[in-house]
């Protein structure tokens, strides 16, 4: 046994310090926005990327080839250098049929979009330790610029380099935020024209389960050019001419319950065409247009959905870093909503911080499942508001903070048991407290054929630092682990 312990043991040990290895590393990342005095743009790109394990080429991994997507109407794309060295110090240049000119897949079932051009780069010459080098540009044909741009990548970046300049006759509004998570600090210099961002040995994105939203994680730069940003808007009445079964699916008098109904028609009816609105010249199409094509960008479904929920007298509006989610307002709480998937609604804004307050007591007939030799199980329900984090999902050490929920959890039920019915092992009384975090009381008490179930929940943090998370961890593993109670006959 000891020493199928220590295999397992080095097992775990093993596979820590691989989940902590990355499978390759920026050397150099740069990418470049230019406006150009006669009205058009370059995006300019650039990397040095190097690959340290073979898992970066092979399976689900991306270093092997490059896409770049791009839209003849607007863009042109330009590539400058594509190599590989090799770990000898070596170049290899890549063939000219190593470029392969394609219509990119989220296009392929969407006539607006049949025009887009993919170009999968193959790199050849590749081995462990060597470096693939990738350059181009894209020319645009519009002088508009709204980016907000992660500073984190999948792997980690040794050198970062950001730079935008635009005419004097334009202004350039910068905002960078740094929630102070990962330990790294952009250098910035900037004046009304230009902006230089330089960072040395930035991390590679977390890849934790439960994490919060992106801003909340990593330094975020939004830069835009005095034109005034893209923001998403809508026509309060889309649908004159286009026949949309809203109300097929809004059957409950609860407005949440519509809401969800109505978000899931836009997943389930409107094919996702993942494209960057850069690519459209930051324009969308009406919901009406998105609707009778049955298919859009993120944006194009967050429109139609904000439309469709403003059509049924919801306050609803376009969010998100890129305009791919719809806030709407439900009994004076805002809430997010999601168009990429049926994702759970999720409270935003200062709502997100709203504490769950469930107060839950009476009397019920208790139902059990017949076991054997005289034994029975009654099993807890799930009490509304409960975080949906679960603890047996949860590492024993995390390097992210949590993204779960507050609540204030007081449930006392009780069950009245058939005749000749008894708790096994007498009472069961737990509790655990942490101030500033959270507490958990349980109590299962026995009096004659009554079962009286008292849980109470306390969760005083909606994102869980690091620095609690072992106290937050504890007290969730606790509130789950009695879910059942064991009877037996007397």
């Amino acid at each position: 046994m000891k020493k199928i312990f220590l295999i397992f043991a080095a097992t775990l040990i093993g596979t820590a310090a691989l989940a902590q290895s990355p499978d390759a590393v920026y050397k150099l990342l740069r990418q470049e926005w230019k406006v150009n005095a006669d009205g058009t743009s370059d995006y300019h790109y650039r990397h040095e990327v190097q690959i340290l394990r073979n898992r970066a080429l092979v399976a689900y991994a991306d270093k092997g080839e490059t896409f770049v997507v791009y839209n003849p109407d607007i863009e042109e794309l330009t590539v400058n250098e594509v190599y590989t060295v090799r770990a000898d110090g070596s170049r290899v240049e890549m063939p000219q049929n190593a470029f392969i000119y394609q219509l990119p897949s989220e296009c392929a079932d969407c006539g607006r979009f049949n025009h887009f051009r993919e170009l999968a780069m193959v790199h050849t010459g590749m081995e462990l330790g060597c470096t693939i080098v990738v350059d181009y540009t894209i020319h645009r044909h519009y002088s508009l610029i709204s980016q907000e741009l992660n500073l984190v990548r999948e792997c980690p970046i040794e050198r970062l380099e950001v730079n935008v300049n635009v005419p004097e006759d334009q202004e350039l509004n910068v905002h960078l935020s740094d929630p102070g998570v990962l330990a790294f600090k952009p250098v910035v210099e900037q004046d009304a024209h230009s902006l230089s961002l330089r960072a040395l040995n930035v991390p590679q994105r977390f890849v934790d389960s439960y994490l919060p939203a992106d801003e909340l994680l990593y330094p975020m730069i939004h830069f835009y050019n005095g034109v005034p940003e893209f923001t998403p808007a809508f026509d309060q009445q889309p649908f004159r001419g286009a026949s949309v079964p809203v109300t097929q699916r809004m059957t409950s008098e609860d407005s949440k319950e519509n809401v969800i109904a109505i978000r899931d028609l836009v997943v389930d009816a409107i094919h996702l065409n993942d494209i960057d609105p850069a690519q459209l010249g930051y324009t969308h199409a009406t919901a009406a247009e998105v609707w009778q094509s049955g298919c859009g960008t993120a944006t194009d479904k967050a429109v139609l959905l904000a439309a469709m929920l403003a059509s049924e007298k919801f306050q609803a509006r376009v969010i998100g870093e890129n305009a791919d989610e719809v806030s709407v307002v439900i009994d004076t709480m805002e809430y997010r909503l999601g168009v990429r998937s049926k994702s759970p609604m999720t409270l935003y804004g200062e709502a997100r911080d709203e504490v769950k307050t469930v107060t839950l007591d009476g009397t019920f007939d208790a139902v059990l499942d017949t076991l054997v030799d005289g034994f029975f199980r009654m099993t807890l329900p799930t009490i509304e508001g409960s975080p949906a984090v679960r603890a047996t999902q949860l590492a024993l050490v995390r390097t992210a903070p949590l993204q779960s929920s507050a609540c204030n959890i007081q449930s006392d039920v009780t069950y009245r048991l058939p005749k000749g019915v008894k708790l096994i092992g007498g009472k069961i009384v737990r509790s655990l407290t942490y101030d500033g975090i959270g507490k958990v009381e349980i109590s299962i008490k026995q009096s004659g054929a009554k079962l009286r179930v008292v849980r109470n929940l306390k969760l005083d943090q909606t994102i869980v630092p690091v620095s609690d998370y072992a106290h937050y961890r504890e007290l969730l593993t606790l509130w789950q682990s009695i879910d059942n109670v064991m009877l037996m006959s007397k």
